[in-house]
């Protein structure tokens, strides 16, 4: 048994979750493409918001090291690491982690690939590549760089040390640190909000802080889809609800 997928759906929030039974939800080969492909499935349906999360109070110890080899084939679990990431980052609609435990090298990968992490108090976030005698994925770093400040990066990295919950709110890394036990509930209340929110609104808002990010973003194309939505039906709409909530209309 290497891993399996489970999907909930919740009006419009789809709950992903993986498990490694007895390997604490590590991530093997097999495990990341049945998570991509959930993702991938969310993505072309109907869905608003998507909570990712391990089962049980583990999100992820990592890669699965029963596939490891300590050779240059590892090459493919890093691969597997990037498709599934990359079906995160491609996702049309926001993806929440949420983190209780351990979470760990390609599992940190993947929740910072995600729009905000909901971490319980007692998780933490490690990188532990120099351990095992590993240059970290450069492809990952090229991402994760911009996600996390550069003396974040190297106390996890260079170093090889651990940051809780609390330091990670601290320094942007979790959006909310909770209790023990509740950041499923947590993170499904968040998506639920985000749900009922404009979803092209969202959509393109994802990208276009995508884009930022790769540094590929061309301000006089998104101008044009910020007309394109300026003038569109659905905003009209939105704003005389907005209107008439406030007793404007």
């Amino acid at each position: 048994m290497s891993g399996r997928v489970a999907t909930t759906p919740h009006d419009g929030v789809l709950e992903v979750t993986f498990e490694n039974a007895g390997r604490r939800n590590a991530l093997s080969r097999p495990l990341l493409s049945a998570l991509s492909r959930a993702i991938d499935d969310a993505g072309a349906g109907d869905v608003r918001a998507v909570v990712l999360a391990g089962a049980g109070d583990c999100f992820s110890a990592g890669a699965d090291l029963a596939e490891v080899t300590g050779t240059i084939a590892d090459r493919a679990v890093d691969d597997a690491i990037q498709g599934a990431t990359a079906s995160i980052r491609n996702c049309p609609a926001p993806v929440i982690a949420a983190v209780e435990g351990p979470c760990i090298g390609g599992a940190l990968d993947l929740a910072l690939n995600c729009d905000a992490i909901v971490a319980a108090e007692s998780a933490y976030f490690a990188l532990p590549a120099t351990h095992l005698g590993l240059l970290y994925d450069p492809r990952a770093l090229a991402r994760l760089r911009h996600r996390l400040g550069p003396a974040a990066l190297r106390w996890l990295l260079l170093l090889g040390e651990r940051i809780d919950a609390r330091a990670g709110a601290a320094m942007g890394l979790v959006a909310r640190a909770v209790s023990d036990g509740s950041t499923r509930a947590e993170a499904r209340a968040l998506a639920e909000r985000v749900s009922a929110r404009s979803p092209r609104a969202i959509t393109t808002t994802k990208r276009l802080l995508d884009e930022f990010e790769r540094g590929s973003a061309r301000l006089d194309e998104w101008e044009d889809v910020r007309l394109d939505i300026l003038a569109s039906t659905e905003r009209r709409e939105r704003v005389e609800r907005a209107k008439a909530r406030l007793g404007l209309a």
